[in-house]
């Protein structure tokens, strides 16, 4: 089984990332696009990922203004994409609009909290009163009324995002296996991140650095 595990393409060329899908396919449940790669990709390039029958998870985290969002949630119409992210301060007026624009092309829109590389010292730098757990908490409220399909969340605050807003689904990325983070803070392995409950993890460097298939083996085999 591949336990819901999307992999994180960061990646700039085409054929890097045919290569790495055409290695580890049948191992993954979907594909996530992120802004090294979407900026630098054709809509035909994007819409060629769909030969691997996989959801294909179009990370551009979308921040701006209501009219601006709506707009681009609504050009992902023809890309073949099944997921889209858009930041949860964009407030609920904004997400609620986009929203709507998003199941008229039956996509489903997942909101970003608080980013996996964040802690309360960063948080509290930009000007936040919150803790990483409260601002969380509040965000999700945002992304329960605003009806959205999910949330990116860590894997830290899973269970307790369940318990809020227990139909949200709750993609995970800091999924880390051994000691290195990275730069993530807030990070749990795979095994510990279903258990509290995360419906998706998002797993890039652990896969793709090194040998992406001995790689995706060893996470799968460490999975209860």
């Amino acid at each position: 089984m591949n336990k819901n595990i999307f992999v994180a393409c960061d990646v700039s060329s085409q054929k890097e990332i045919l290569d790495l899908l055409e290695l580890i396919h049948d191992d993954i449940s979907g594909i996530k696009i992120g802004l090294q790669y979407i900026t630098q990709r054709t809509p035909e390039e994007i819409r060629e990922l769909s030969k691997f029958k996989k959801p294909i998870f179009y990370d551009g985290k979308f921040f701006d203004i209501k009219n601006t969002l709506v707009e681009s949630v609504k050009s992902l119409k023809n890309l073949n994409v099944n997921y889209a992210t858009v930041h949860l301060l964009n407030g609920l007026d904004a997400l609620k609009a986009a929203n709507q624009a998003a199941q008229e092309i039956d996509l489903n829109l997942l909101g970003v909290s608080i980013l996996t590389s964040f802690s309360d010292e960063d948080l509290e730098s930009l000007g936040f009163n919150n803790k990483v757990e409260d601002q969380v908490k509040k965000l999700i409220k945002i992304a329960m009324e605003a009806n959205l399909h999910g949330v990116i969340c860590s894997p830290l605050e899973t269970k307790m995002i369940k318990k809020i807003a227990p139909n949200l689904k709750c993609f995970t990325p800091g999924i880390r296996m051994g000691e290195k983070k990275d730069d993530q803070k807030r990070t749990m392995n795979a095994n510990e991140a279903i258990m509290e409950g995360s419906d998706c993890l998002i797993i890039g460097r652990p896969i793709t650095k090194g040998d992406p298939k001995e790689n995706i083996k060893n996470i799968l085999s460490s999975i209860d």
